[in-house]
């Protein structure tokens, strides 16, 4: 069972202790403080049909896919919303109107993208700007109605910008708004951490861990409502009168101040749970993994945060990596990469709660993982691959999530050299897996591969090469408002 008392502040957060985490998701921190949050009503889970036996495929290969037609420009479809959670018998078709979108810092430390040219499409053959500049770290999420956002810190100061796609979008070049200061966090000189989440009204939430270890969060702020004086004409009436309504407006000032939140960490992890509320994740310096939640809705300030729980045990041991991901329940899972190379979970029980199931484990790995990563198929499941020490890719797909049933630990895959995952899902729901080689100093390759169907366990043979180098970090994102 997870311990209950969040740790005692330090004076600083070491250093050194993170150097053994995974790619990417290297880690530590101090203590925390914050967050809880009430349960939330959820569908049932489905069950998915027995997966079958994986596939085991060679290391990326630099092919590309076969190029598809590209229909004429047309403008943006605009979306109110992200849709609600998925939960499809087997065998019922799925489609979303999205495509995949990865934002990088390449070698030169540019702020680029990559994104499929329309849903299930393929990928564009050039990377291309999204803001002028040199950029040393950043975050994706999504807008309220579903347009990419990217929040990064320039190259020589602690000043962060925020940059949306322009919701305008008419022909093959990617139009992006210009960069918005949201200013810089408190004395900070520089951030080794941050994440960016949605909350219950759709608004974006940031949070950054500085360079010495302090929490920060910004939010944007609500709408205003104004009052409007119009003249109507009341049915059966011919005499117009003029009545006073309220509409939204801007709000005065865009973001909120930046406010900080208890605790020291390394590395964070937001994520929305099932009401809309944010959990934070966060692993210290010395690797022991914590959680928090808003304790209320609509969080303005820093004591609406629960306390900090420590989550790990004497039996997990202490953790390099993350991976979150909200389950068909509508409760948040936790998957966690121990230090002695193991995946363990948790979930919410019931969905919403503070209230955390007891450590299981997934599959036991007998060579030691390195690197983790999680996702959702289009029908809710959740999946999880990871490479071990020996650099063998491996897959463990959920077959029920009301048995907590799994396939186990499958080889499907190989590299040459370190790898650092990401996974999420296409238009069609089928899952994409994306390599990254985390190789210094200019950054490595990027290669992508599909499953060959929804809720299968077979995956394509090739490697899709996205950049044969120079990408030093990357984010994958579902755009919902591709081109149609």
């Amino acid at each position: 069972m997870a311990k209950k008392a969040a740790p005692k502040l330090k004076s600083k957060v070491t250093a050194g202790a993170a150097k053994k985490a995974a790619p990417a998701a290297a880690v530590a921190a101090k203590k925390p403080t914050a967050v809880a949050a009430k349960a939330s009503t959820a569908k049932a889970a489905s069950t998915s049909a027995t997966k079958k036996a994986a596939l085991k495929a060679s290391s990326p290969k630099a092919k590309a896919a076969t190029p598809q037609p590209r229909k004429a420009p047309t403008a943006r479809a605009k979306r109110s919303s992200v849709p609600a959670l998925r939960h499809l018998p087997p065998g019922t078709k799925f489609f979303e109107l999205s495509r995949l979108m990865v934002v990088a810092i390449d070698g030169g430390n540019k702020l680029v993208q990559k994104a499929q040219s329309g849903p299930n499409g393929p990928w564009a053959k050039a990377w291309e700007p999204i803001a002028p500049g040199t950029y040393a770290i950043m975050a994706t999420g999504l807008t309220r109605d579903g347009r990419v956002a990217v929040v990064a810190q320039p190259s020589g100061g602690p000043q962060l910008v925020f940059i949306t796609e322009d919701a305008n979008q008419v022909g093959p070049v990617e139009k992006w708004n210009a960069p918005v200061n949201i200013g810089a966090v408190p004395g900070a000189i520089g951030y080794q951490s941050m994440s960016m989440a949605r909350d219950t009204d759709g608004l974006i939430e940031v949070f950054v861990v500085t360079s010495v270890g302090q929490i920060w969060w910004i939010r944007q702020n609500p709408p205003k409502l104004v009052d409007k004086r119009v003249t109507i004409t009341p049915p059966g009436t011919d005499r117009p009168i003029t009545v006073t309504v309220q509409e939204q407006a801007p709000p005065d000032k865009p973001w909120s101040d930046w406010q900080q939140i208890p605790g020291g960490l390394v590395a964070i992890s937001a994520r929305r749970q099932g009401d809309g509320r944010i959990v934070l994740f966060g692993i210290n310096s010395t690797l022991n993994l914590y959680r928090c939640q808003q304790s209320v809705a609509r969080t303005t300030n820093s004591g609406e945060w629960t306390p900090w729980v420590m989550m790990n045990t004497p039996t997990t041991g202490t953790f390099i990596a993350m991976a979150p991901v909200l389950g068909p329940s509508g409760g948040l899972n936790f998957f966690g990469l121990t230090s002695n190379g193991q995946v363990v979970h948790t979930r919410q029980q019931p969905a919403g709660s503070e209230t955390w199931t007891p450590w299981a484990t997934p599959g036991f790995s007998r060579t030691g993982i390195n690197t983790l990563a999680s996702g959702i198929q289009g029908d809710n499941d959740i999946v999880l691959v990871a490479s071990d020490h020996n650099l063998i890719h491996q897959f463990n797909a959920q077959n029920s999530a009301r048995t907590q049933n799994w396939t186990g630990w499958r080889d499907f895959s190989r590299s040459d050299a370190r790898v650092e995952f990401k996974l999420d899902y296409n238009a069609d729901g089928r899952l994409m897996l994306f390599s990254h080689a985390a190789a210094a100093p200019a950054g490595g390759g990027l290669w992508a591969k599909r499953q060959t169907a929804l809720d299968g366990t077979e995956w394509d043979i090739d490697w899709e090469q996205l950049a044969d180098g120079g990408i030093r970090r990357f984010s994958v994102v579902r755009d919902l408002t591709p081109p149609s």
